[in-house]
């Protein structure tokens, strides 16, 4: 029960220093590159970050997506939890980029 409270808390601690850094430019940096140098420091942030930025920045590759979507949610797979199906998703896009 304590431990639920205390990863609570660390996360806000979390979020509190990051907002005391001083702000960059990303002109010359990748904010994804950021993040991975940051990660032990801000895990929770880190993960958030990483799924926010893998978002992609287009239509037309939103469109691509929904159309790869298709393919993962065929009619034998209609059973699996919407969860699965987004992480599935994420999964596929994160490779497809790699």
């Amino acid at each position: 029960f304590a431990a639920r409270y205390k990863n609570k808390s660390r996360q806000v601690n979390e979020l509190e220093d990051y907002f005391k850094l001083s702000p960059e430019s990303f002109n010359h940096c990748d904010p994804l590159q950021w993040w991975f140098k940051r990660r032990a420091l801000y895990p929770t942030l880190y993960c958030l970050a990483r799924d926010i930025l893998a978002i992609p920045g287009s239509a037309v590759a939103v469109e691509r997506i929904f159309s790869g979507g298709r393919d993962t949610l065929l009619l034998h797979r209609a059973s699996l939890h919407p969860e699965t199906i987004r992480m599935l998703m994420i999964v596929k896009q994160r490779l497809k980029s790699a």
